[in-house]
């Protein structure tokens, strides 16, 4: 494999770019492992759970075609084919200056230039979908690869529902029943017979939605409350769920179904409310909140009804695009993917949004735009940009290849990587179960291990899936920094106080210096909160002295030290979560254990400013992990009130928003930074959202719903936790049959299983602030140029 992309990166890349091919790596964590490069030159790479690699892929034989349903933010052309067949009045979405980016004219879609499903089907190496509708020189257009039947305007619900409400569609009575029905209408001319029609199914990606968006829309605009259209929901939900079903039924296997957008972010609505009280606007974005609750609301029942689909039919692979998600990070972070204007319109009138209901974007006298869309989120106040699709798309198309049936049908005919030069990680393992690996615990340094007793990582089945036998790793197998070092060809990272034969590691490839038990804060801070760490004195700040010291044996003056550190990638974390569990075990209140929060995320921010002041430019900075899932937790807090549990997870609500409180603190700090030194790079990766997929929708992962809040190695109980019979000690030496099938391994940390799909989505940048991997190749590029210059 390595050879492999060795030799394609020379056939693609010229001397300087195959100079920027990874071959060091550091890594400050705990519980995790890795060493390092060995790819063409000789550079530093810093890492340790993030992707450092652009991967383009235009696969082959993953599937034959597509189908799609859905409405402006898929329809290729069926509504303005509609208005010509029947003669009626043209759309503003039909006059320029729409389509100027890409087709350099209209073509009927919502945007300047390409759309989400135009990505998608790019990737996966098939033509852009024909409108339903459209015609080619007077004669209908070849449907063999696949058809779009969406059409803007076009809601869930039947057209007959909203008039009965007062609600009028200005646009078609479309409705997902009617795209349905085309679909039915057309497959007939694709196969046969019922077999026939089965296996082009089978072979088939089904692309349903977004959907729903419409109902909404229209109620809002009619001025109905929003408690009344909340109640459309659950309607919307289960039309979508009977659409997939019925289309299961004729066959097919595999679909997309993406959840809603925040649309309190969108110009549109943000003109409707203009004159909203200031504490329903979110400070850091700009988007009111109350709105993207809503769609949240609607995310949340959707996934939960694609988890019931799932459970009664097994077979069938369905993958929820997390459209939510995905576009937020276009609003925390808009400099990371080259926005400057993320909730006003590139085209439009009206201020502050560039918005105007009364005066749409294509509608004369609005037939110019904004000098760059790239530059906007979006396009006319209500469809996003193609730019802002191209994000989007990428982040879909990367959640496909998550899937292991998909990924199997999929071969790449096309694998593009580019790597760095050094990775350093600053990191602790996030609960504090687990010692420091397999190395003899000794005091160094003032550095307090104890010694008198291994930790439980040290014994059986620790270590079963993978190594066959306990390494240290707090897991089953393989961690998260595991998978990535195998993904860039590379050996796991020694730890720092680890050593071979006696002698201590060789760093030059890489070194861990994560340590169990560690905390950001410093020993004394806790000790006069009555905090105890029971395992270790280590802080941040300790692995902070560790890193210099061996710095100083990888160059030989300050400016090979600084020419090292900018080109390294420094990881800060996970770290923060022991300081917090240590509370929590020592009784403490929410309240009490909150005021920790900023004071851990200062100690995280000075470590990155000190780093700075070395010469360090690139810095990955992970966030918390949904804590409220953990069995360990839930066994603490076992006997809570019913309605402190997530009905869809059965995660305690409140634990998981302490988690999204650091999160939030944490990336509001990571933007300061940003601000205060524009030439460095700062990466935030949402270790919670791509956890929490794991809990909202189980049965995609290949885990199973009723022991993904168990441990498979435990005491017992409701979660198979427990303190006093703790995985790995004499009276807990075996575990469950099947490690993969659970989130959870011992209660605290992740099966193999778990940190692989973590993982992906960490390498793919499913989950970070922005595209790591482009960013990062962009980043060392200039950065290495300017030190050379």
């Amino acid at each position: 494999m390595l050879l492999k992309i060795i030799s394609i990166v020379q056939h693609f890349t010229n001397r300087k770019s195959q100079a920027l091919v990874c071959n060091f790596f550091l890594h400050f964590s705990m519980g995790f492992s890795s060493s390092s490069c060995s790819l063409l030159n000789q550079l530093l790479v810093i890492s340790f759970i993030f992707s450092i690699t652009t991967i383009v892929l235009h696969v082959n034989g993953c599937f034959t075609s597509i189908f799609s349903f859905g409405d402006s933010l898929t329809d290729t052309g069926n509504l303005l084919q509609l208005s010509l067949l029947e003669s009626s009045k043209l759309s503003h979405f039909d006059f320029p200056p729409y389509g100027r980016t890409f087709f350099h004219s209209p073509t009927g879609r919502c945007s300047d230039g390409r759309l989400v499903i135009d990505f998608v089907a790019e990737g996966l190496g098939l033509p852009f979908l024909p409108p339903y509708f459209g015609v080619q020189n007077g004669r209908p257009k070849n449907f063999q690869k696949g058809v779009n039947f969406a059409v803007v305007g076009a809601t869930a619900l039947d057209d007959a529902f909203f008039k009965e409400r007062g609600i009028k569609n200005p646009f078609t009575n479309v409705s997902l029943g009617v795209e349905l029905g085309l679909f039915k209408e057309v497959l007939p001319s694709l196969c046969s017979s019922s077999s026939d029609c089965k296996e082009l199914l089978r072979e088939s990606l089904i692309v349903m939605g977004e959907i729903g968006g419409n109902d909404y829309n229209y109620a809002f605009e009619e001025g109905k409350n929003p408690e009344e259209i909340r109640e459309f929901v659950p309607l919307v939900v289960h039309t979508i769920s009977s659409a997939i079903n019925e289309l299961i039924e004729l066959g097919a296997v595999t679909f997309l179904v993406p959840g809603n957008l925040p649309i309190g972010c969108s110009p549109a609505y943000l003109t409707y409310f203009q004159g909203s009280d200031k504490g329903e606007y979110d400070p850091l974005t700009g988007c009111l909140t109350w709105l993207n609750q809503f769609s949240e609301y609607h995310n949340e029942l959707l996934q939960q009804e694609l988890d019931q689909i799932r459970e009664l039919h097994p077979h069938v692979n369905i993958i929820y695009a997390d459209y939510y998600n995905i576009a937020m990070r276009f609003y925390h972070f808009p400099d990371q993917f080259g926005f400057t204007k993320t909730i006003v319109a590139c085209c439009g009138k009206g201020v502050p949004y560039n918005y105007s209901s009364s005066m749409a974007c294509g509608d004369p006298p609005l037939r110019t735009s904004c000098d760059d869309p790239s530059s906007y989120v979006s396009w006319d106040g209500v469809h996003f940009t193609e730019a802002t699709y191209r994000w989007i798309s990428k982040a879909v198309l990367k959640e496909l290849f998550t899937i292991p049936y998909i990924n199997s049908l999929c071969l790449p005919l096309t694998l593009f990587e580019q790597g760095k030069e050094l990775l350093i990680h600053f990191a602790i393992d996030i609960h504090h179960a687990c010692k420091r690996g397999a190395t003899t615990p000794r005091n160094t340094r003032g550095v307090l291990f104890e010694s008198s007793k291994l930790p439980q990582s040290a014994f059986p089945p620790y270590g079963r899936t993978f190594f066959h036998h306990p390494t240290g790793r707090c897991s089953d197998g393989r961690l998260v920094i595991d998978f990535i070092a195998e993904d860039f060809g590379l050996p796991f990272l020694p730890p720092y106080f680890g050593g071979e034969n006696g002698r201590p590691n060789n760093f030059q490839k890489g070194v861990n210096f994560a340590v169990e038990g560690a905390t950001a804060l410093d020993d004394e801070i806790l000790k006069e909160r009555g905090i105890t760490n029971p395992n270790t004195n280590v802080t941040l700040g300790v692995e902070l002295g560790f890193f210099r010291d061996v710095l100083s044996s990888l160059c030989s003056s300050s400016s090979d030290c600084r020419k090292l550190l900018i080109n390294s990638l420094i990881v800060m974390g996970e770290i923060g979560g022991n300081d917090y569990n240590f509370a929590f075990e020592e009784g403490k209140s929410n309240e009490e254990t909150r005021e920790l929060v900023p004071l851990v995320i200062d100690t995280i921010a000075s470590a990155i400013h000190e780093l700075i002041e070395l010469g360090a430019v690139t810095f990955l900075v992970p966030g918390n992990l949904p804590i409220g899932c953990l069995p360990s937790y839930l066994t603490n807090y076992q006997g809570s009130d019913e309605e402190e549990y997530d009905p869809l997870t059965g995660c305690l609500t409140w634990l998981n928003q302490f988690s999204e409180y650091h999160n939030q603190l944490l990336q509001e700090e990571l933007a300061r930074i940003q601000e205060i030194h524009p030439h460095v790079n700062i990466f935030y990766a949402d270790y919670y959202s791509a956890a929490i997929r794991f809990y909202l929708s189980p049965k995609q992962f290949g885990f199973r719903k009723e022991t993904q809040r168990k441990a498979c190695c435990g005491g017992g109980g409701p979660y198979n936790f427990n303190l006093s019979a703790v995985c790995g000690y004499p009276l807990v030496t075996s575990c469950c049959d099947d490690p993969s099938s659970y989130v959870s391994w011992d209660g605290i940390h992740y099966t193999e299983a778990a940190n692989r799909l973590l993982s992906r989505a960490i390498l793919d940048g499913l989950h970070t602030n922005f595209p790591i991997s482009n960013s990062l190749f962009q980043s060392f590029a200039v950065h290495n140029r300017h030190s050379n210059s």
